[in-house]
């Protein structure tokens, strides 16, 4: 069987991804083959989208390995890049060429004149970014203007692969630019369950070891219905199920001994416990360890909130407690103040219903604000003795009118009953008298101004308008009473 300590080159199953043991996925060689003809072609730019532990990584060494022969290929990790000086050593260290002691233009202008002479052999550079979305974008700028390099044929390809995240900083408007370039998106998803059970024995057979000799029948259904489909995943348990059966000293790993090394990964519970709730063989005594840990604290907290909030207000610890329920009912019902649960012990999460009632005279809540006045239509006017009441508008029109009609009038006042102008006109052609028993407007001459008529119109119409001099003119004709 296999021993627990084997040199890492020997393992079938490591987190860490190796490109000697690709297994040809229907959507991670969709995404390999696209690549390859995306980086010969001249494209633009590649996208690769995936959850974690789905291959991206793998799939970018399995590009690198598939291009290196005709293109030089820098690949990258953006998590450790923060700097453009940071980015241009990163580039030049993985193609060989000096970055040390350089200053940052001059790294750039190496990368450049490193381009040009790749260009001119018909060659190029890769350059590969892995987790691209934790890269700034600022350096994803720098990344676009490189692939600007005037080159007789485009001599700068670029990769990038990363979560959704990096879909979603590409897709601000900012980066607009970049998004353009963009030639080719793939996306990765976990396996589903005949591809996990091809994965499996893939891996196995890499390692010169066979799946069906080392796990009984039902074991990928279970590494399956644990991992998900995850890659990484699948490796973490077939990793330690082989480590477990080895210390156990088992020829071959059952499905059972695959959810125990989930769970012990996980730190979850033995499924025997979960499926027909008895007991561990270790898990109790850590669980009275834990809950001992749980009550000291909860009698410290409980103190603490006694002296924030007063001796009137209870606290009550919220938590699983392992396996062990009781000691999570114990608690509880030592916050009660000893009075004992009604609900059922075996479940951790019930307790008490505890209210907090606080000094109503100290609520920050309880102020009091003055009715806001409420105005409604406040310029509206209802009649002629609304405007008595407010100010007045002048114009130098409107003086130069007064000051005519000031002119006109005689000497002694137009009476109560008529306007002014009217009593000034009748006045004048000596109808005074008539007017006073009885108003007559038959010699009334009615002014209106700003109407702006068609000059074809103007001669069928008995009201015309007029200017500022025209007023001029008719107050002299109404002095001399023509």
């Amino acid at each position: 069987m296999i021993a627990p300590r084997r040199h890492p080159s020997s393992r079938p199953f490591l987190a860490a991804p190796r490109i000697d043991f690709y297994h040809p996925a229907r959507g991670i060689d969709a995404a390999l083959h696209g690549l390859d003809r995306l980086v010969r072609r001249a494209e633009g730019i590649g996208l690769v989208v995936g959850p974690p532990g789905t291959g991206k990584s793998l799939l970018l060494g399995k590009v690198a390995e598939s291009v290196r022969e005709d293109f030089d290929v820098a690949l990258l990790s953006g998590a450790r890049i923060c700097t453009r000086r940071a980015l241009w050593q990163s580039i030049l260290a993985e193609i060989g060429e000096p970055y040390r002691g350089i200053d940052e233009a001059e790294l750039r202008l190496g990368i450049v004149e490193r381009i040009r002479g790749l260009a001119a052999t018909g060659s190029g550079l890769v350059v590969l970014v892995d987790e691209g979305h934790t890269l700034p974008t600022r350096l994803l700028e720098e990344l676009r203007q490189l692939t600007n390099t005037p080159t007789p044929m485009p001599a700068v390809h670029i990769l990038l692969a990363g979560t959704a995240e990096l879909e979603e900083i590409l897709g601000s408007p900012r980066m607009e630019s970049f998004a353009q370039r963009i030639g080719a998106r793939h996306y990765l998803e976990p396996l589903d369950h005949a591809e996990t059970a091809a994965y499996v024995r893939t891996q196995m057979k890499a390692a010169g070891l066979d799946w069906d000799a080392a796990f009984e029948p039902g074991c990928d259904d279970a590494v399956y219905s644990a991992a998900d489909g995850v890659p990484r995943l699948v490796n973490q348990i077939c990793d330690h199920a082989l480590v477990m059966a080895g210390e156990a000293g088992l020829e071959r790993i059952t499905p059972a001994l695959v959810a125990a090394a989930w769970g012990e990964i996980q730190r979850l519970p033995s499924p025997a416990v979960l499926a027909h709730g008895g007991p561990q063989t270790a898990a109790p005594a850590a669980g009275h360890e834990h809950a001992e840990t749980a009550e000291e604290f909860a009698d410290a907290f409980r103190g603490e909130a006694a002296d924030a909030f007063g001796d009137g207000a209870g606290v009550v610890e919220f938590g699983a407690f392992g396996d062990d329920a009781a000691a999570a009912v114990e608690v509880a019902e030592s916050a009660a103040g000893g009075a004992p649960l009604t609900a059922d012990d075996s479940d951790p999460w019930c307790g008490p219903e505890v209210e907090l009632v606080f000094d109503a005279s100290q609520d920050p809540f309880e102020e009091y604000f003055e009715q806001e006045e409420r105005v409604v239509e406040r310029y509206m006017m209802r009649g002629p003795e609304d405007f008595s009441g407010h100010g007045h508008v002048a114009s130098r029109e409107g003086a130069a009118l007064a000051r005519q009609l000031d002119a006109c009038e005689p000497v002694g006042r137009a009476p109560a009953c008529q306007p002014a102008a009217h009593a000034s006109a009748c006045q004048t052609v000596g109808q005074a008298s008539a007017c006073q028993s009885e108003p007559d407007d038959s010699d009334m001459v009615v002014i209106e101004e700003d109407i702006l008529d068609h000059p074809g119109e103007a001669r069928r119409r008995s009201i015309v308008a007029v200017r500022p001099g025209d007023y001029r003119s008719l107050f002299a004709r109404l002095r001399r009473g023509t």
